[in-house]
């Protein structure tokens, strides 16, 4: 028996049910667009009332269908759906596309009904596409359940939460030579089948080269970022993630019932993952086109070949803005250009040919062959007017400027050169560009579309050389503590807030460096403790009810010995003023550390990824800056250092002003257990450590907050557990 993906996506039978003869209903549209696109496999239309629809015998019920049908197209309305369904079970259907709305994406009743249609399918083994989803096409066979007309085909496989932006892209694509899609799918609420769930299909499917995906929301990120990761080695994914905004996520929780996660957290994840994250819509096809045809960018150095200067310069600066480098070219290079251009051409790069290419545009083809040579090129991009020699100067330029195209296109495949073309002329739909993209070779009339293809094919190539070393996202439920470990640590929370000595002790236990801690019930306890300590101390009052230690005045720093017995009582005094009813366990003694980096490492369970960890400049740096990155836990060790190069503030953490740099060694290791730590326990809400203190030689933990997710501490709107007061001198508080 075939998999049940493979029955859904490559149906031999189809059954409409909610089939009508009545031409404005959907059940007679699906029909006949399936019998005008070619599908070559029955169709079995179901409706009770009716004997013949277009020529085709009706049955009463799907169970009266004599044989098994690969994919049910449901189109009645959303409270018959699990009647139908369980017709479903009287036979073998493999799947369903329900199309009705009124889901998960309304209401509690909404919510209650997608619950039960997921039950009943699971119960006669039938899979489930949507509900809320605009359908499903196969191109190739004719499958076309949307009833989207023209539908270009081609190499890319398409998951989409928005039906109407999978037209836009139909329509994109038809007004690009070269594009097109083998399948599409409208995920709809994920009631069933995830985004996960598909990419298995187009990874071993030779129909399709690169997946595009439009997502809202996952039902369950982790397992995505799982299944990408393996597709994607073979099949490269790009992603466009709606709900960025705060707006946004409100619109996307209405049309989907899927709650939008954190950019930040979202973008960080799929490059983790391998996944290519296009911001914009008008990114999200062309990307994945360039994946689909050209090599992915070993590197990130770029050569601009341009036959003007403005065009070259505004090359350079989006590759810069990108991340990517305009590399100086080898003198051997250069030489080479020389020999063919003016004088006045500039061979450095970007490389302006200066009028060198007017009356002889095959000059491309030796300025690009010397390129494709350069030990310092990782990609090409053409910019300018490449393909309108023949309508900008004479009809006899044409066939030179195709012959330059083909020759081009030939070096490019033959030394494995990335190349990408930005024409001011792409959309006159020249002979020469027809030319190029025969060759799989991506053209263009935007640069900045351009330039993020070259992007997008470096992020790939770059992934594909590291990948092994990278996160594989399992998290091993044997490993984890599970319902015991939230009781332990539940009997140590109040409120599901940690104490800070709880919160320390826990981190110790992971291998964690924390400073040096002692908790004084009494005043001569701090004495004592701060006795063994060398120097001044800190002092802050111990309760899981007092956040904001600084607001509660109960938090003293630069303790000299004489000053620690009344400082304990003031710490004591000013939190029971603050919260009578605060619950206190006494007063934390730690010895003062003010050399170094204030850094921040935390953790959050994302809704729809897991545990993440995040790194960043900590303080007042955090709040200001927000220069942060973020992983999914389990961290490897790549992972972690590839966290501490995200930071904007390198000079920071290589040592400002003469300062030593980090022990980045030793900040890795703090990442790495706070992963393990909350890879462990997913009762785990957050964790804040900040600051962490790094040094020429070590990293220590001074101020620590975890919460959990069974308490009430995480509704507290007050509560910024990656947004500390901001604290003088290196001192310590949350």
């Amino acid at each position: 028996m075939r998999d049940p993906i493979d029955r859904i996506l490559e149906p031999s039978s189809i059954a409409v049910v909610g089939a009508s003869s009545d031409p404005s209903k959907r059940g007679y549209q699906a029909i006949k667009t399936l019998q005008a696109g070619g599908f070559e496999g029955t169709i079995y239309p179901v409706n009770p009332s009716a004997d013949e629809i277009r020529g085709l015998e009706v049955f009463a019920s799907i169970a009266d269908v004599p044989e098994p049908v690969d994919l049910a197209l449901i189109v009645v309305p959303g409270p018959i759906v699990p009647s139908v369904l369980e017709d479903c079970g009287e036979i073998d259907v493999g799947g369903a596309v329900v199309i009705a709305v009124g889901f998960g994406e309304t209401d509690e009743k909404g919510e209650a009904l997608e619950e039960e249609i997921v039950s009943i399918a699971a119960e006669n083994d039938v899979r489930l596409v949507g509900p809320n989803t605009s359908g499903l096409i196969n191109v190739s066979d004719g499958a076309n359940l949307v009833g989207a007309d023209g539908v270009p085909e081609g190499d890319l496989g398409l998951l989409c939460q928005s039906g109407n932006l999978a037209i836009a892209l139909f329509t994109e694509a038809a007004g690009r030579e070269g594009v097109g899609f083998s399948h599409y799918v409208g995920v709809g609420n994920e009631a069933d089948l995830q985004f996960d769930e598909y990419l298995p299909y187009f990874e071993r499917t030779d129909e399709t080269d690169a997946v595009v995906c439009y997502v809202e929301g996952f039902s369950d990120g982790r397992a995505f970022l799982e299944q990408a990761r393996e597709t994607g080695a073979k099949t490269p994914i790009v992603v466009c993630k709606s709900g960025r905004s705060d707006v946004g996520k409100q619109s996307a929780s209405s049309h989907t019932g899927s709650l939008a996660g954190d950019a930040a957290v979202a973008d960080a994840v799929f490059q983790q993952a391998g996944v290519v994250s296009a911001d914009r819509s008008d990114e999200l096809l062309a990307a994945a086109d360039a994946l689909a045809s050209q090599p992915p960018v070993d590197g990130g150095n770029v050569a601009v070949l341009a036959d003007g200067g403005g065009h070259a310069t505004l090359a350079a600066d989006a590759l810069a803005e990108r991340g990517l480098s305009v590399p100086q070219l080898a003198a051997d290079t250069q030489r080479r250009l020389e020999s063919v251009l003016p004088d006045a051409a500039s061979v450095r790069n970007p490389v302006d040919v200066a009028g060198g290419t007017d009356d002889d545009p095959s000059v491309f083809a030796d300025c690009a062959l010397a390129l494709f040579d350069d030990p310092n090129v990782d990609a090409v991009l053409l910019s300018g007017l490449f393909g309108g020699y023949g309508q900008r100067f004479t009809d006899d330029l044409a066939p030179i400027e195709q012959a330059a195209a083909a020759e081009i296109a030939d070096a490019a495949a033959a030394t494995e050169t990335p190349l990408v073309i930005q024409s001011a002329y792409e959309s006159t739909e020249p002979e020469t560009h027809t030319i190029l993209r025969e060759h799989d070779v991506p053209v263009y009339e935007s640069l900045d579309i351009s330039v993020a293809c070259l992007d997008a094919l470096s992020t790939y190539g770059t992934h594909l050389q590291v990948a092994d070393q990278k996160s594989s996202f399992e998290l091993d439920s044997e490993s984890a503590d599970g319902p015991d470990g939230v009781r332990a640590l539940e009997d140590r929370a109040t409120d599901g807030t940690l104490s800070e000595y709880d919160a320390k002790a826990l981190l110790e236990e992971y291998g964690a460096p924390v400073t040096p801690y002692a908790l004084a019930e009494t005043a001569a306890d701090a004495e004592r403790i701060a006795a063994e300590f060398d120097g001044p101390v800190a002092m802050k009052v111990v309760s899981p009810d007092i956040i904001h230690k600084t607001e509660a005045d109960a938090i003293a720093l630069d303790v000299a010995d004489e000053s620690v017995r009344s400082t304990h009582e003031s710490v004591l005094e000013n939190a029971r003023a603050y919260d009578p009813d605060a619950a206190i366990d006494g007063v934390l003694v730690s010895p003062m550390r003010t050399d170094g980096v204030e850094v921040i490492v935390g953790a959050t369970h994302d809704e729809q990824f897991g545990p993440v960890v995040m790194f960043g400049l900590g303080g007042v740096f955090v709040e200001v800056l927000e220069d942060v990155a973020f992983r999914a836990a389990p961290l490897t060790e790549h992972d972690a250092r590839a966290m501490l190069g995200d930071i904007d503030a390198q000079d920071v953490l290589e040592g400002a002003r003469g300062d030593p740099p980090v022990d980045r060694d030793a900040l890795v290791d703090v990442l790495l257990s706070v992963s393990q730590l909350v890879a462990d326990h997913p009762e785990i809400a957050e964790i804040d450590l900040n600051p962490v203190l790094a040094g020429e030689d070590g990293a220590e933990i001074l101020d620590a907050s975890i919460v959990l997710e069974s308490g009430d501490g995480d509704d507290d709107p007050d509560r910024q557990t990656q947004e500390p007061d901001a604290v003088p001198d290196g001192g310590v508080d949350e």
